[in-house]
């Protein structure tokens, strides 16, 4: 999928750099700084955002376009970019939830209201995506990717013959492929794996559905390798896992690792999502925050995202910039029909105390 030709890092590398980055205070990226705690400076950015989720040559381009300090923390869930905020973090200017904690943190009054006449490149973000459940209107967030999350294999498991293989979430019960099979550390994906697989929807909030969930997932867990959300591509890309609930550009990219790697969208359909810019209401810089928001939406920075990244961009502009290889997958950018049967993850309400017991539950089991 993209263009360079220099070697990107891993996932594994990545997080082993932030970790080591901890001890010392800091860690430098191609220009990018990471830091567990950052100064309040009038010429500074604070962005909390997920690993490896953007092309390295921006975060400088806007450096030395704006003469604003760029500091990148990394979150590893949404559940933890909540919990973080729920700890008095203060000090973010862009955090990047995915669609369902977009409105729980706006219902929370965490997020400010967008300006938009300071976001003159909104034009270019695909009406259809203006028009969320979770914010119509994008009053308080920015679309920045969307994909899926289906299932990444392995063909050689399954005798590199089409006819035989997965078509839906039954595989993840399959006892051959027992000790060779990741899930991801991620209740709500991985809870509505099991909740698509008994027909419910991933969005269920009946009491019986969820634990219905669990017990499958207590019954695969013997299966599974492990739980993981920031090494599924390590894992496919190297052969240790065969099968992996994935997100469709992680995926992607392990594909481009090993190519016998492949991506489905399961039958009975997935989760969609979409990975959104906001401002917290206690950003400390917003005016800083807004300048990156539109530096972000410009075409052919949003293509750059897309080609590094490996997810689709709701840039509708951005399109002529995108690889052609990558706009012809129909694991990136699904045709109508495959995305109606899936569902966006939905704000559940009080559910997700359900979600939250009956998870850690399974992670004991």
């Amino acid at each position: 999928m993209r263009p360079r030709h220099y070697r990107r890092c891993s996932r594994r590398q990545f997080l082993a750099g932030a970790v080591s980055a901890c001890a010392s205070g800091a860690f430098s990226l191609a220009g990018c700084t990471i830091r567990t705690s950052a100064p309040k400076d009038p010429s500074q950015l604070n962005v909390y955002s997920w690993p490896d989720y953007i092309d390295p040559a921006i975060i400088p381009e806007f450096e030395q376009r704006y003469g604003i300090k760029v500091i990148y923390d990394t979150v590893s869930s949404n559940e933890a970019l909540l919990a973080k905020f729920q700890a008095g973090a203060s000090n973010y200017d862009i955090v990047v939830p995915s669609g369902y904690m977009v409105k729980q943190l706006k219902n929370m009054d965490l997020l400010q209201p967008l300006d938009k006449d300071r976001l003159p490149n909104f034009k270019h973000i695909a009406k259809r995506f203006s028009t969320s459940l979770f914010d119509s209107g994008c009053q308080y967030s920015i679309p920045y990717t969307f994909g899926t999350t289906g299932i990444g294999f392995n063909q050689s498991a399954f005798g590199r013959n089409e006819k035989d293989e997965p078509r839906d979430w039954d595989v993840f019960w399959d006892r051959r492929l027992s000790g060779r099979m990741t899930l991801l550390d991620d209740p709500r994906e991985t809870v509505g794996l099991a909740l698509k697989h008994l027909g419910y929807s991933l969005n269920s909030v009946a009491t019986e559905e969820i634990a219905a969930a669990c017990a499958e997932l207590k019954r695969q867990k013997p299966l599974t390798m492990c739980y993981t959300s920031d090494q599924v591509i390590v894992y496919l890309a190297s052969g240790d896992s065969l099968l992996s609930l994935a997100f469709s550009g992680d995926a992607q990219q392990a594909a481009r690792q090993n190519g016998d790697v492949k991506y489905i969208i399961p039958e009975s359909g997935a989760s969609m999502w979409v990975d959104n810019l906001c401002v917290p209401k206690s950003a400390p810089h917003p005016e800083n925050a807004h300048l990156w928001l539109n530096f972000m939406m410009e075409p052919r920075i949003s293509a750059a995202i897309a080609n590094y990244t490996w997810y689709a961009t709701p840039n509708d502009s951005a399109l002529k910039y995108v690889q052609p290889e990558l706009l012809a997958s129909k694991s990136l950018y699904p045709p109508q029909a495959t995305l109606d049967k899936c569902e966006e993850i939905g704000e559940i309400g009080s559910a997700i105390f359900a979600y939250d017991r009956m998870w850690t539950e399974l992670k004991c089991y």
